[in-house]
């Protein structure tokens, strides 16, 4: 049995906290002091007709808010945040609102305390292999469409202190807000089908005894408490940017920004049927982070970072069937190229480890597939993307392409998006993606995630209106 895309559980109310906090921002602070625009879009994906569903359209709702760099009543404070809406009309189950930013505190600019706080939810942007592979292990992602994902901010207390040659960070918090994945939505124990990124083929049987028992969902939920009140902690140490050699080392002690998934299953004697329990699991890890980079001059610049993923691993029952986790190694060497107009990427992405042989009594004892699909999200692939502006001033078309092969599955993506202003406040786009698979998972498992998503090529298009 292989849960092939529902690997892990969505924690949709995670915004209520940015939501409110930014509410009383916006409430205690005198109007003049804020610079802020609202913006409503919508957006239709359409996926191949087999998909369920193959049309999704997707309402969007949103407010950007900040302090004025001009404003003198805030002195050396500022102020930021955002929130968003997405739901889809057709399929309202399938929600989510998130906040990259939603936090107060002293400028990193100022000078008048020599270590300066900021209080709230707030995106560093701490390891450079998040930016360019969205592994979301240091910040949480809104993954919602996990083919558009992009990092949300931590929610804590934030400090921050340099020197002539260095910049300091650190971040406390005993609250944790997981990622946003694609809806899961389980009723009368059977996955309904909201989001065209959640699960989509479930398995609708068991083979016990030489016989197929039908198969029935529940998920089972730790209470809010247990998911949000948990320890962090990370520590950033970098060089100034001024100068052609950059360094960074991070440290993070910090919650999974995902929720693994454990199946238990008992019978289900008045239905005569096989329940399945999905225990999400709250797990904490060690993460250390180092990037060297050089700049050659305002156009070429090339790098090299690594990531090591350390899971302190909780106490699994005997009878839950899981993938237990273990240290993971990421390296990533890169060269950027920019000019006035255009940027361009090529990276390299190698993973090593971070998953052990299934557990439980429906194991494949094989150990070549894991009955969830993991966060190992690539094993070896390259990727090149490429961001165009066409220079007119009016309506700023651009051109994004990425492009991202994956050697350990035979896969590829390419992702396009074109935008244009034809006018200040609208904002028109188009775009698509294409995914091919060979193989469902690596040789040493993980590299599911362009399996997962091989049969949602898609055309999706929108307009955005600010106010």
């Amino acid at each position: 049995m292989r849960n092939r895309t529902s690997a892990f559980f969505s924690f949709t109310p995670e915004s209520g906290i940015a939501v409110t906090t930014a509410m009383v921002l916006f409430l205690f602070h005198p109007a003049s002091a804020f610079s802020t625009e609202y913006h409503v879009g919508l957006e239709t994906d359409l996926f191949r007709k087999e998909i369920t569903p193959s049309f999704f359209p997707i309402l969007n709702l949103g407010i950007n808010a900040h302090s004025k760099d001009d404003d003198d009543s805030l002195g050396e404070y500022e102020y930021k945040a955002d929130a968003e809406l997405k739901i889809s009309p057709s399929h309202p189950k399938a929600f989510t609102i998130s906040a990259k930013n939603v936090y107060f505190g002293e400028k990193d600019q100022s000078y008048e305390s020599p270590l300066r706080f900021s209080y709230g939810r707030r995106l560093i942007g701490w390891s450079g292999l998040d930016e360019m592979w969205g592994l979301g292990e240091f910040e949480p992602l809104d993954s919602w469409d996990r083919l558009r994902s992009f990092e949300q901010g931590l929610t804590g207390i934030f400090g921050y202190t340099e020197t002539q040659k260095f910049n300091f960070r650190f971040f406390l918090s005993y609250l944790f807000i997981p990622e946003l994945t694609p809806n899961t939505v389980i009723e009368n124990d059977q996955f309904v089908h909201e989001h065209p990124q959640a699960t989509t083929n479930p398995p609708q049987t068991l083979k016990l005894l030489n016989q197929d028992v039908p198969l029935g969902y529940q998920l089972d939920v730790p209470s809010l408490a247990k998911i949000v009140f948990r320890p962090s902690f990370a520590f950033l140490v970098e060089t100034k940017r001024e100068i052609p050699v950059y360094a960074k080392f991070v440290y993070g002690y910090l919650p999974l920004n995902y929720l693994p998934i454990s199946l238990e299953a008992k019978y289900g004697i008045d239905i005569n049927q096989t329940v399945v329990k999905l225990r999400p699991r709250l797990l904490q890890h060690h993460l250390y982070n180092g990037e060297l980079a050089y700049r050659f001059d305002d156009s070429v610049s090339v790098g090299f970072t690594a990531l090591i993923d350390q899971p302190v691993n909780d106490t699994i029952a005997d009878d839950d069937n899981t993938t237990p986790l273990n240290t993971s190694y990421h390296w990533s060497p890169w060269i950027q190229y920019s000019l006035p107009q255009t940027k361009l990427t090529l990276t390299q992405l190698w993973t090593r480890g971070g998953l052990d042989a299934d557990v439980g009594p429906y194991t494949d004892h094989s150990g070549k597939t894991s009955i969830f699909s993991s966060r190992i999200l690539y094993r070896n692939a390259t990727q090149l993307s490429i961001r165009h502006e066409f220079g007119q001033e009016n309506s700023h078309p651009t051109l994004q392409l990425k492009g991202i092969h994956e050697y350990a599955i035979d896969a590829n993506w390419i992702a396009a998006d074109f935008s244009f202003l034809p006018r200040p406040d609208l904002t028109v786009f188009i775009g698509g993606d294409v995914i091919s698979a060979e193989k469902p998972a690596a040789a040493d498992r993980g590299a599911e995630f362009l399996a997962d998503m091989r049969a949602l090529d898609r055309i999706r298009m929108g307009v955005n209106y600010v106010f």
